[in-house]
Order: C-alpha cells, then sequence, then structure tokens
C-alpha cells in the first residue's frame, strides 16, 4: 500500500568582505551580439547558482554538530543544515515522498515493516555516495549497547533490538538494507511513532564508523566538530563563543538552498536586536520579547509571525533535595506568579496586547492532544502565597526565628541554576527573591550558568550533578503536534545522564500510559491518554511552564522567499530563501 503523502503525525571574529553598496559603472566594451536561435529549438535555461550571505543571530553553540548526541536546539540548527535523513515535512506539516533523500515509501500489509526506495544521486559533502548501509550503520549506532545519547528510543520498538542490546546478535534486525538503495524498517508493532522513528539523520558509515565496533560507539560519538553529511551546507569553521561558518554543500543534489554563505553568529540577548538593527546580524529567529520586535518595525524590518510550537519552563529536581517533595513543588508552584510575569514582560504597548500567555501542560500550542475541557480541568496553580506556605509547613519545612525555613535542622535552600544576561531570567529570578525568599523564607542560591554548564548539569553529565541544582529555566520547541514527545521527557527509562527526562521524574503509572499512548493508531483514541498523562505531571508539579507564546522571526529585507510557521522554522525556510544583496 503506497503513501504518497503522510501528515506529520508526532512527532565572527571573522571578517566578512561586503560590498557597500556601490553602484557598479556601466561596461564600455560593446555587448557580444546574443547566440542565434533555431525556430522550435528548445532553450536551455540558465542554472541559477547559489549566492549571498546571511548572518544568523544565535545565543551559542556547544559545537557537538553530530547528530546522535547533540543537545542544544542551536547545534541542532547546525545538523539540520548539515545533514539529511529520509524523510522530511514540508511547509503544511506533511511527510511527502521525494522531499528528502526517500523516493518513496511502502508499508506492509500488517503495517510492521516500512520499506523505503531511496534516491540514487545523494552524496556526502566529501563526494562519497550515500547508501542503504549509511542507514543501517546510523541505526546500528542507535541500538547498540554502548550509545549514550538522548536518541535511543527511536529504535527500542524495532524487531530484534532486545537481542542487539542484550549482546545475542551483532546484526540488527531492526534495519536491512535490500539492496544498496533500498533499506526496510521492521518493527514489532505497528504503532502510530513508527514512521517518525524512521526519520533520523543518515550518517555516512566510512567517517563515522571507522572506528565503530559492535559494543563500542566512542569513536562515533567523539566526532562532533567536523560533520560530514549530505545536506545543503558543510561547515567551513566554528569558533567558540564566537561563530558557526557554513557554506554551500557543492555535492548537495536537491533543489532549493540558494544561499551561499550562513553564518551563525553568537550574539548577546541584551544586545541582539542592536545587532540586527545596525546590520551585524540578518535573522534573528523566534524572538519573544515586544519591545525588539517594535524596535524592529521602527528600523524596517521584515516580521514573520505564528504561535510557538513550545515554551519556557522552569523544572525541578525531583529526585534530590526539598524539591524531591511533591508539596514542596505545589508550594513553590502556587507562589510564582506567573500571570504577573507573563502580563509584563509580553505586554507590547504598540499593540496594547500580550504577546504569550500562561498553561498548565507540557503540551504544544498546536498539539491534537489538547481540547478546552481538559485544560478547564488542569489545576492552573493561580497566584496563592497562603496556600504555599500552607504546603510547606505541611511538609516540615517550618519558618524558624530567624525568618527561614527548616527541617530537622536544616535550612531549606534551592540552588537556581541560571544563564547570565537572559532577560527572561533577569525578570523571574527577582519574583523568587521577593516571593520564594522574603515571603516564604527560602533561601535562594542563585549560580549564573554559561548555558553548555547548564545543559551540561541536567544532561550530559546529569549524574554527577544531581546534587548541584534544585530548578532550572529552561525553553523548548516542539517539532510535532504529536503528545508522543512527552515519552522521553517524562518517562523513568530516560533518567541520566545524557537523557531527557531533566527533572528525574519516575511514575510507573506514568511510564504505563507513555507505554499505552505509542501503541494507539488514531488521535481520537488516544487523546486521553495522554490527558490522562498531564493530570498527573499536573497533580504532582513535576514541572512549572511559565509562558506559551508568539514567535516573531525578525529579518532583514535582503532575505526573500522567507516563509517560517510553527512547524517550519528558518532552517526549514532556507529551502526556498534567497538572499539580495
Amino acid at each position: 500500500m503506497m503513501k504518497k503523502s503522510i501528515v506529520l503525525l508526532l512527532a565572527l571574529t571573522m571578517v566578512l568582505s561586503l560590498l557597500a553598496g556601490c553602484a557598479k559603472p556601466a561596461d564600455p566594451t560593446p555587448a557580444e551580439p546574443s547566440t542565434p536561435v533555431t525556430p522550435g529549438e528548445p532553450v536551455e535555461e540558465p542554472v541559477e547558482e547559489p549566492s549571498g550571505t546571511l548572518v544568523v543571530g544565535i545565543t551559542e553553540a556547544s559545537g557537538n554538530f553530530n547528530p546522535l548526541y547533540y543537545s542544544s536546539a542551536y547545534d541542532g540548527y547546525v545538523v539540520d543544515l548539515v545533514f539529511e535523513a529520509l524523510i522530511a515535512r514540508n511547509f503544511d506539516g506533511e511527510f511527502v515522498e521525494g522531499y528528502a533523500v526517500a523516493e518513496s515509501w511502502e508499508y506492509s500489509n500488517d503495517d510492521k515493516t516500512i520499506t523505503f526506495k531511496m534516491k540514487q544521486d545523494k552524496k556526502f559533502s566529501d563526494g562519497t555516495p550515500m547508501t542503504a548501509h549509511d542507514v543501517v550503520f546510523t541505526y546500528q549506532v542507535l541500538a547498540d549497547p554502548s550509545y549514550t545519547g538522548r536518541y535511543g528510543a527511536a529504535v527500542k520498538d524495532m524487531l530484534g533490538y532486545e537481542e542487539y542490546f542484550n549482546g545475542e546478535t551483532e546484526e540488527f534486525a531492526g534495519v536491512v538494507a535490500l539492496d544498496d538503495y533500498t533499506v526496510q524498517f521492521n518493527f514489532v508493532e505497528p504503532l502510530r511513532v513508527n514512521f517518525t522513528n524512521a526519520g533520523y539523520a543518515i550518517l555516512p558509515k566510512h567517517y563515522y564508523g571507522a572506528d565503530f565496533s559492535y559494543g563500542n560507539t566512542e569513536g562515533v560519538a567523539n566526532i562532533t566538530g567536523s560533520p560530514i553529511g549530505s545536506g545543503p551546507y558543510k561547515v567551513v569553521e566554528f569558533r567558540e563563543k564566537e561563530f558557526v561558518y557554513l557554506t554551500r554543500n557543492d555535492q548537495y543534489t536537491d533543489e532549493g538552498f540558494m544561499v551561499e554563505d550562513l553564518i551563525l553568529k553568537f550574539v548577546d540577548q541584551t544586545t541582539d536586536i542592536i545587532e540586527l538593527t545596525t546590520g551585524g546580524v540578518d535573522l534573528l529567529a523566534g524572538v519573544i520579547d515586544p519591545e525588539k520586535i517594535q524596535d524592529a518595525r521602527a528600523a524596517g524590518m521584515e516580521i514573520n509571525e505564528y504561535p510557538r510550537s513550545g515554551y519556557g519552563y522552569v523544572k525541578t529536581n525531583n529526585e534530590w533535595g526539598p524539591t524531591a517533595d511533591v508539596k514542596v513543588r505545589q508550594a513553590l508552584y502556587y507562589s510564582f506568579n506567573r500571570d504577573e510575569f507573563v502580563n509584563s514582560f509580553y505586554y507590547d504597548e504598540e499593540t496594547d496586547t500580550v504577546l504569550a500567555s500562561t498553561q498548565a501542560h507540557p503540551f504544544s500550542q498546536i498539539s491534537w492532544a489538547l481540547d478546552d475541557a481538559f485544560v478547564a480541568g488542569l489545576n492552573n496553580y493561580d497566584y496563592n502565597i497562603d496556600r504555599a506556605k500552607e504546603l510547606l509547613d505541611e511538609a516540615g519545612w517550618v519558618v524558624g526565628a530567624n525568618g527561614k525555613r527548616a527541617k530537622d535542622g536544616v535550612e531549606m535552600t534551592l540552588n537556581i541554576a541560571a544563564m547570565p544576561d537572559h532577560a527572561i531570567l533577569a525578570t523571574l529570578i527577582p519574583m523568587w527573591e521577593r516571593d520564594w525568599g522574603q515571603q516564604l523564607g527560602i533561601t535562594l542560591n542563585v549560580a549564573y550558568l554559561e548555558f553548555n554548564t547548564i545543559l551540561d548539569y541536567v544532561i550530559y553529565n546529569s549524574d554527577a550533578n544531581v546534587q548541584e541544582w534544585s530548578l532550572f529555566f529552561l525553553a523548548t520547541s516542539i517539532t510535532t503536534p504529536d503528545p508522543h514527545t512527552l515519552y522521553t521527557s517524562f518517562h523513568s527509562d530516560y533518567i541520566g545522564s545524557g537523557q531527557d527526562n531533566t527533572s528525574r521524574y519516575s511514575n510507573p503509572r506514568v511510564d504505563e500510559l507513555l507505554d499505552l499512548g505509542k501503541t494507539i493508531m488514531t488521535e481520537e483514541e488516544a487523546r486521553p491518554v495522554y490527558q490522562e498523562v498531564v493530570k498527573i505531571l499536573n497533580e504532582d508539579a513535576v514541572m512549572m511552564p511559565v509562558y506559551a507564546n508568539t514567535y516573531f522571526d525578525l529579518y532583514n529585507p535582503k532575505l526573500t522567499n522567507f516563509v517560517t510557521s510553527s512547524l517550519y522554522n528558518w532552517v526549514d525556510a532556507m529551502r526556498d530563501a534567497k538572499v539580495v544583496e
């Protein structure tokens, strides 16, 4: 059964040579006469060549550009520009045959097998042809027992995974090359999530697998800063704390991506809008600050606007310290005045509107799991300082003579992992000091850490840093309307270094429901399962969503044909975009 289109289910200290607007003088040499064309003879259209440079302002990339091991969304931009997968979605959120590496695909009658026919002209940036054996290699790494990255969930539902992982065989039956350009994915069950699990970036075996053997993925993991892929761009230079410089991959075979050079320049959030309006960068994607949006309008910048598929959130340490107690987490939630924050930080004076809202769930704003009755039934934890005090008293954290809360002789301290010069945290921390510190009597220890250090605390080396933090603020972008994205964030199998369950939350009932949810093929039947998961997360106050906002892409008018949406970000939009100098 051929499925032609599947609707998305799921989930520089460098000096640039700039031509400063000087008009080219008229060429005094007479033009050569045009070549005569025989009537009826087809005219060969000139081939458009990539041109122009686009400077994109981002916070910072860590330099881990390995598709199977990266964590930062900024590193992810580079990964998505350098690598391709079998499938990719178009602007309408659909997976369409021929849009990426797969020319076509076919399901078996029982929907347990998907067979992909690959384009035969695909090459990696070093000129090596891509084959089905590269796809097989990529998934062997994900299934390997020594794999330490975040993306192992992709293979756990595939045929033969348990046997391969447990060392019973060194042949992974889940992904098989039928020939050089045909690859078959075999699954244990016909799950709703199977198709997207076939969509991971393809690594060239000859490069990443040079030192790979069963049970030893260290050589793969160590290749971080010099990626080789088949995507439209290749990395020329990464300079720590400064920029990533990419240029068009001359081996890229598909249409589009006509901007020659991309520079991802690291800019401070306090000055990024100045960089844009003065020409230091050409694009700021996903801006949320109303004042910056106003400044961009005043400077004549172009603006794309769309609902963000994601949100900003606070996660608490559910395994260690005071926040391991559900009553403490609930107290912090009740005493966090999120409405005050949103109505202040996101107020746009120019339009007299608030560009964000609060929410009490971890779903994307565009998720099909949402409905009005479900949202109304959640505890929104409206600001209630008295209820927060009651909960802390019940948990045994009582106020002493010095005005500080303590339990069993130990003063209550919250270790907050925060980024310096961050506009949102610069607003949130004084609020927490006022309400958690002064009103509740909690000692706050704010540690200002670089972005990559925070990722090390809560993701990369989280096991060793469990006792270093109580809570942190980050934001997430969700690339699918399918709520299966909750799986790795809250399933107990994903607690530990390199894993996604950063709150270190464990609940057998949640695990059971998440396991059930992915087996349900229809949205209508799956919706109540995911809603039950979130009701439990809400009651347990596992995390505190702070805001769900509108995204604004601000960019120089020299960038044309640039279209973005909730599920089609600036990297995707480069397929159609051009730079007109």
